[in-house]
This record gives C-alpha cells, structure tokens and sequence, in this order.
C-alpha cells in the first residue's frame, strides 16, 4: 500500500468516526458529555489536542524555512489561501527539533493562524469529560498542558493551543529586540 493511500485510508476512517459519532443517538437516554480529540504522537510520546482549538489538519505540505530568531519556527505554507508560519510543536514542547520527517499539520487560529507541525498522527477520539484530569505542571514537556485525557487504555497529555498561541506570540514580540543596557 503506498503512503498515499495510507493516508486516504486513514482520512476516509477519520470522517467515518467523526459521522458515526455525530449520527448516533444516546442509546440510554442520559447525555454523555464528550470532548472530541485528535491523538497525536511528538517525540513518540501520547498527546490530544482538543478538535474545538484547530480550525483544520493537513498533511505533506511543503514547508519554506526563513531565517528567524524563533528557533521553533520551521518556515511558512500555504493552507486555506492563506501563507501561515508553521511551528514544531516538539520544540514547543522542549523536546528541540524532531529528527524525523514532519509529516502532519494543525491549522490553529482563523484571524491571525498558524499551524503546528508533528511526526505522528493516530485518529479521533470521543473521550467523555469524566476522563480528562487535571494535570500536573512539573516537568517542562507539560508547560502547555492542562490536562490529561484517559482514552483507549492510554493516558494522553493535552496540548492546550490557547497557551501555545500565547507563547508564540510572546516570543515573536521579544525575539530580535535587542535588550535595552
């Protein structure tokens, strides 16, 4: 099976869950509040990002690097008609640039966007809100994690995009502003 049809695949498996949860009434008459997730690999490790903070998904764009004082920002691509700068969300998240190929894009944002770019997708996720948890702010890898979600016998750190929008925009107006003596 070629790449691309892998990822058709995995594209026509995605709408079909997507739909199916849609479609499908409550069996027991009590509503189930869910929060709908893609799951996510950076850095081989388990992370979600919340459907409700990204405005899209692309996959195999063409990535232009510029010279930047953000070391996170990989370059510029073009999504939705639009030339949007695309950041790596390992390096986001401390662990520096991913070795292997970036494969995967998250469209963040409809006003000023910009997309997070990460190695390993892995689906949708239906995950009922009695499964996230709080999460802990100890460790540097979860300083734009809020929360965890228990899905499929996994634990999954939850990227929050509200905060990583926050730091992004905090770096671009401090870097290559020369410090005042």
């Amino acid at each position: 099976m070629t790449t691309i049809s892998l990822i058709s695949a995995k594209a026509a498996e995605l709408r079909r869950v997507f739909d199916q949860a849609r479609a499908v009434p409550s069996s027991t008459g009590v509503e189930v509040q869910t929060e709908s997730l893609l799951a996510i690999r950076v850095a081989r490790d388990p992370y979600a990002i919340r459907v409700s903070e990204i405005s899209g998904i692309s996959t195999d764009k063409k990535v232009v690097a510029l010279p930047s004082p953000v070391p996170e920002l990989l370059g510029v691509t073009g999504l939705r008609g639009a030339i949007v700068p695309v950041y790596s969300l390992a390096a986001l998240l401390g662990y520096g640039q991913e070795t292997g190929q970036v494969r995967w894009l998250v469209l963040c944002g409809t006003d000023e966007p910009f997309a997070l770019a990460f190695s390993g997708f892995e689906g949708y996720l239906c995950v009922p809100q009695a499964e996230l948890y709080s999460a802990e702010q100890k460790d540097v890898r979860r300083t734009f994690v809020t929360h965890a979600a228990r899905a499929t016998n996994m634990v999954r750190a939850l990227v929050s995009i509200p905060m990583l929008r926050e730091a992004i925009q905090e770096r671009c107006r401090t870097s290559g502003v020369p410090k005042e003596q």
